[in-house]
């Protein structure tokens, strides 16, 4: 017998007669500085009685990572696995908090817990998210969660698995293109619809009996990003899109929400009362912002008491250096002021890249490309140097006079998430580590290459991703 849970968001069980695994348990509180709210909310039998004897993580986001989570509802003691990534970030973070009993698998290896088969598929360059590969004696199901494979190593995964009872997949965005604004030209920072789309063409690559959609069911609830609610691509609009468009017509798609669940035995059983969650969601939403409210209330007050100190800046100083130099001078003469704020005031820099200086300025210093970051979130994510996370939110502002600054932002935030993800200062043994990952994972290469070429003959890469599906 075997059985499969939702639990929340990006986070199900499967059970066996022998064993039970948990992946990617946010099931209390928020993430991203009170931004992120799982919904539905979780169903709170499901978290009452948990028993597991291991935690799978997909990778270091904190939708998927959530560190409140595993400490609250987890021993010291519980086994817990994820892919053994070249940075090593995760299994230090879990060292960091109190996790000792840690199993790392490799690209494709094959872990058996009790009669459960667990197999990690990476990919991503440098940020390594992971899909999951998961065989009991009568189902197998793919969790490929915001894992964004494709292509050769996709086709690599059904060959060696399928076929698939059930896929998940996201279906919503998570970046923080929504904050953008440009001041000049039309610029267009997202497709809503390509979610959809690409969620169809994967799952018709894959063609499980059941695609379910995952995780993207959270909801906004901060003041700073609640009216961003309406640009979640909900599993219920993901639905009707695929209908109106046709698309999907030989898999099945089923939403599974907190508190459903199918057993082997039984079949599926569907709680009917979540889809009321989304027949009037601006009505639910503002409901469970009101039974969330004290918690919220408590943070704005703490987000007012923060200010940024010289310690925090010295150590962003740190980071930014800790990119070769020959990047950064890339990036030319391109500055942008930083406006730090909470309800209390504001607090001015300019940040040069080239030369790593953050600099005090005037409130009315004009430079043509503003970025608006909470404090709060500025001082965690410094300290914890994960930066980009803080974009994750949603709760950042990015003001450009031109599109030639956006871009130029855009490549000096992917060299801070590059010091993130230890890539850089430039070690030896990570680099080592990343080769010996890529002899594992040299499909990945092939989809890589695909991905320049069509991006050199001037394709958007939402189009990219897509034309890479297709041809899966």
């Amino acid at each position: 017998m075997t059985e499969v849970n939702f639990l929340s968001h990006a986070s199900a069980i499967v059970k066996s007669s022998k064993s039970t695994l948990i992946m990617d348990p946010w099931l209390i509180g928020s993430c991203y500085w009170r931004s992120w709210w799982n919904y539905p909310p979780v169903d709170r039998d499901s978290v009452d009685n948990l028993k597991v004897d291991a935690v799978y993580i997909t990778h270091v986001h904190w939708d998927h990572w959530h560190g409140p989570s595993l400490k609250s509802l987890f021993s010291k003691d519980t086994l817990i696995i994820t892919h053994d990534e070249p940075n090593k970030r995760s299994v230090n973070d879990l060292m960091n908090i109190g996790f000792k009993n840690i199993k790392l698998l490799k690209h494709g290896e094959t872990f058996e817990l009790g009669d459960i088969k667990i197999t990690p598929y990476q990919f991503g360059l440098f940020l390594n998210d992971s899909a999951l590969v998961i065989e009991t004696p009568n189902m197998k199901l793919l969790n490929a969660n915001d894992c964004k494979i494709a292509g050769t190593a996709l086709r690599s995964i059904i060959n060696r698995h399928g076929p698939f009872d059930f896929a998940l997949r996201s279906h919503s965005s998570a970046n923080d293109r929504v904050c953008y604004t440009l001041e000049s030209g039309d610029y267009s920072f997202d497709d809503k619809d390509h979610y959809s789309r690409s969620f169809a063409l994967f799952m018709e690559a894959v063609k499980p009996n059941y695609a379910v959609p995952f995780a993207s069911n959270h909801c906004h609830l901060h003041k700073d990003v609640y009216g961003m609610n309406n640009l979640v691509n909900d599993p219920f609009k993901l639905e009707s899109y695929l209908k109106e468009n046709k698309l999907l017509n030989d898999v099945e798609l089923k939403v599974m929400l907190s508190g459903d669940s199918w057993s082997s035995d039984r079949g599926f059983d569907i709680k009917t009362e979540n889809r009321k969650y989304f027949e009037n969601k601006d009505k639910h939403i503002a409901e469970y912002r009101d039974i969330v409210s004290n918690k919220l209330e408590d943070y704005y007050a703490l987000e007012r008491r923060i200010k940024p100190n010289s310690r925090i800046i010295e150590m962003f100083e740190s980071q930014i250096a800790s990119i070769p130099k020959i990047l950064r001078s890339r990036l030319g003469d391109f500055s942008y002021k930083m406006v730090l704020f909470n309800d209390e005031g504001e607090y001015y820099y300019v940040i040069t890249p080239k030369n790593g200086n953050v600099e005090e300025c005037e409130s009315t210093l004009d430079i043509g490309a503003t970025v608006r970051i909470p404090i709060k979130i500025f001082v965690d994510s410094v300290a914890m140097n994960m930066f980009h996370h803080s974009s994750i939110s949603k709760r950042n502002q990015y003001i450009f006079k031109t599109e030639q600054q956006l871009l130029q932002y855009e490549r000096f935030q992917d060299l801070l998430e590059y010091v993130e993800l230890g890539v850089f200062p430039i070690r030896i043994k990570y680099f080592g580590n990343l080769v010996k990952a890529y002899v594992r994972r040299w499909r990945e290469v092939i989809v890589y290459v695909q991905a320049f070429l069509l991006k050199r003959k001037g394709m958007p890469i939402y189009d990219v991703e897509e034309e890479i599906l297709k041809r899966t």
